[in-house]
């Protein structure tokens, strides 16, 4: 999926070194969220809107074990979050944290919706 730029990034963008600086700051930016999300044990697409109704949608469709894997994950992160701790750095290290299981199927979901519409 191809992301769309806002105005002003569009110009920001044009002016010279700002994409090599942009693309800097968005690898330290995804370092440090990387490195959050294993103290707790989360997944990237964890933290996605439950609210967004194709997102809901897409949890639902889910297989029941990626689902539970799911929950169990969230209610680990709460349990290590209200004890003001953090993962053990061996389990830290075995997080993927960048899979994209729900990411994935929700642009399947979307990209049949577009199907459907265009027909």
């Amino acid at each position: 999926m191809a992301q769309q730029l806002g105005p002003v990034a569009s110009v920001l963008l044009k002016i010279p070194g700002m994409t090599a600086l942009a693309r800097r700051a968005a690898a330290s930016y995804q370092a440090a969220v990387g490195n959050e999300l294993r103290k707790y044990g989360l997944r990237y697409d964890d933290l996605l809107n439950e609210y967004d109704p194709e997102v809901r949608k897409t949890i639902r469709t889910m297989p029941p074990e990626e689902a539970e894997l799911r929950a169990k994950r969230l209610t680990r992160a709460i349990d290590v979050d209200l004890k003001k701790t953090q993962l053990p750095d061996p389990i830290q290290a075995k997080q993927d944290i960048w899979n994209p299981y729900i990411r994935s199927r929700l642009g399947a979901l979307k990209q049949s919706q577009l199907e459907r519409q265009s027909e």
